[in-house]
């Protein structure tokens, strides 16, 4: 039998507010990258971002190749990813950090120009 007791009630609300808490914070950072452009250096990599009005996807020009990358699920902050040239490409954001990921193996931080 199930029982409300004030203990169970109290860990529902708090549970629901850390939901609330994880939804309002992706949703700013989708609203964030959806209207502007980003310049990064990756290595040895130019890359330039330009994202869609619902964040959904993005253009990257990576050393003057063009691809499109789409919203992909992350633990944190806003995960791309996309294929140029038989290469998965995934651009990752967390915060003001940019993290560029080559083939699941080559990860290379980014810093913005």
């Amino acid at each position: 039998m199930c029982y409300n007791t004030p203990e169970s009630d109290s860990r529902g609300g708090f549970m629901k507010k850390i939901l609330i808490c994880v939804m309002c914070a992706f949703m700013l950072v989708a609203c964030n990258r959806g209207n502007g452009d980003e310049h990064q250096t990756c290595g040895g990599y130019d890359v330039k971002m330009q994202f869609s009005e619902n964040g959904d996807t993005m253009t990257a020009n990576i050393n003057g190749d063009e691809l499109e990358l789409s919203n992909v699920v992350a633990a944190s902050g806003a995960k791309f990813a996309g294929i140029l040239n038989d290469t998965v490409v995934v651009l990752w954001n967390r915060g003001e950090n940019w993290t560029l990921i080559l083939d699941d193996d080559t990860i290379i931080e980014c810093s913005g120009k």
